[in-house]
């Protein structure tokens, strides 16, 4: 099974307290995972983040999917008043399970969503009979 790796020890005492060096809330987009015969597949929403600006890695069997979410850009004498879009750096992370094939990872993005798709290895055969030589 696929896990998600994420523990945010100060956002259960006080949610959204995490900033980071700008101020800007760290946020953590929403995640479906589909677990199939063949593939894994995650679908991370992304509205308005440039797909060239998604760093994808895969290190010792953990994914992780960075980017920032840029604020609305004001011009001179506007201002914001209503503020509702996380905005600014996230990072997730999802420990691979055994079966995953890091070879075979691939991503799309399409309408603000990104699909990553994951094979599954074929499991291999490890019962083995051994002959008796008279």
């Amino acid at each position: 099974m696929l896990q998600n790796y994420f523990f945010d020890p100060l956002n259960v005492i006080n949610p959204g307290a995490l900033r980071d060096e700008n101020r800007e809330a760290l946020w953590r987009p929403q995640v479906d995972i589909v677990e199939g015969k063949d593939e894994y597949r995650l679908y991370l929403d992304l509205p308005g983040i440039d797909p060239s600006q998604i760093d994808i890695t895969e290190e010792k069997n953990m994914l992780t999917v960075e980017a920032k979410r840029e604020p609305v850009d004001l011009q001179d004498g506007e201002c914001l008043s209503r503020n509702e879009r996380r905005h600014g750096l996230f990072r997730r992370q999802f420990t691979l399970p055994e079966d995953a094939d890091i070879d075979a990872i691939s991503a799309q993005s399409k309408h603000g969503v990104l699909v990553l798709t994951i094979g599954r290895k074929r499991p291999v055969e490890t019962l083995r009979k051994i002959e008796i030589k008279q």
